[in-house]
């Protein structure tokens, strides 16, 4: 889910709703969930980079979750559903998982409908987002 102040990196704005527009061309299973996704990214505010506090999972973000139920811990990298590479913890921003975890803060739990049922994970740590290094190299 996006965050409450509902801000998104200007440059992945228009890419993610394009995304969208496409899955919804091709894809019937999760339409419901993509509408809903759709129409919180449109009503987002597109940002700079600066302005995307450092803790925020945004496209492109490596970060660490906690499955609640099995205390698992994993690392996972938010991409693009094209890259979308499971066993290589690539998940897809259009899939139930990464569009829950889009916009999530270091700390929260977030909740998606996997094919197995209600899961439940905490954001434990954000690796590397990319907005956070690009302010670093400046």
């Amino acid at each position: 889910m996006l965050l409450e102040t509902r801000r998104a990196p200007a440059n992945d704005k228009e890419r993610l709703i394009d995304s969208v527009d496409k899955a919804l061309e091709s894809w019937a299973t999760y339409a419901p969930y993509l509408e809903f996704f759709r129409r919180q990214v449109r009503r987002s505010r597109g940002v700079a980079a600066e302005e995307v506090p450092d803790d925020v999972i945004t496209m492109s973000s490596r970060f660490v979750l906690r499955d609640d139920h099995s205390g698992e811990i994993a690392a996972y990298t938010l991409v693009y559903p094209e890259d979308e590479a499971l066993p290589h913890g690539k998940v897809s921003v259009l899939s139930p998982m990464g569009m829950a975890l889009y916009g999530a803060r270091v700390g929260a739990d977030v909740c998606w409908m996997s094919s197995g049922g209600p899961r439940v994970a905490t954001v434990r740590r954000l690796l590397y987002q990319p907005e956070a290094e690009a302010r670093d190299h400046r």
